[in-house]
């Protein structure tokens, strides 16, 4: 039910109807107008899905503590996206303390929510708790580098293999970090899949990258679109992953 112009009454209703169904699975019901109001409802009453989508209905930090509850309770969300809403550092604070205690979330999509180098730390810290996320997207959140360095120390301490960090501030210094965990071999890193497209790195973190994917033969895809290589240092990438 994507893109129907659903409303905070639209919310409420569908909350009803959720909480006399124990069938439904997956629910996507993005680009709408619930707002926080008529978001509530629905998730108070989400406990049987397995994938929800909320993106795109101007959710405010408020919407957190029910999130919280959902992801604590529920033993069967495994994914969640909630992109391109506000969250903020405090709809995402409650989001972790969900995500520490949740027992079945594989995938979480908080795209573009201004959640912050404050925010990423909280969310890093609640990765390493989890025992079941795989699948996370942080695009679009004003994440530089102290936030991503928070994610790169939980990276060796949690199940994350697929990563989405697109757009954000990350610059070449973090990427020497981000790079010494991909090469080394005694990591309990389980990073397969990483996309880091406009994140203004530049040659020299590039660099960092093609020496670190020389020694990871485990990474199966890498993204680095958009960014400030030259050509030169390009072909050493691609005759490094044409190598791996």
């Amino acid at each position: 039910v994507n893109d129907n112009d659903f409303g905070t009454d639209g919310g409420e209703c569908i909350g009803i109807a959720l909480s006399q169904n124990d069938t439904l699975k997956n629910l996507r019901i993005a680009e709408n107008d619930l707002k926080s109001e008529g978001a509530i409802p629905i998730i108070k009453s989400a406990i049987n899905l397995q994938g929800l989508s909320l993106a795109k209905n101007f959710l405010k930090p408020d919407v957190g503590k029910p999130l919280a509850k959902l992801l604590k309770f529920s033993r069967n969300l495994q994914r969640l996206s909630l992109e391109f809403n506000e969250l903020g550092v405090q709809g995402i604070k409650w989001l972790a303390k969900g995500i520490s205690a949740s027992q079945s979330i594989e995938s979480i999509n908080v795209k573009g929510n201004m959640i912050g180098d404050e925010g990423m730390v909280v969310l890093a810290d609640a990765l390493k708790e989890s025992q079941t996320v795989t699948h996370l997207d942080i695009s679009l959140n004003e994440v530089g580098p102290q936030g991503f360095q928070a994610l790169c120390e939980a990276i060796t301490e949690c199940n994350l293999t697929h990563l989405v960090s697109n757009k954000n501030f990350l610059g070449d210094d973090v990427m020497a970090l981000f790079a010494n965990i991909l090469a080394d071999q005694s990591s309990l890193c389980k990073l397969r899949k990483f996309d880091l497209s406009s994140c203004r790195i530049n040659d020299a973190g590039l660099i960092f990258l093609v020496n670190a994917l020389q020694s990871n033969k485990s990474m199966q895809s890498v993204k680095l679109a958009n960014n400030f290589f030259s050509e030169n240092v390009e072909a050493v990438l691609l005759e490094t992953l044409n190598k791996n």
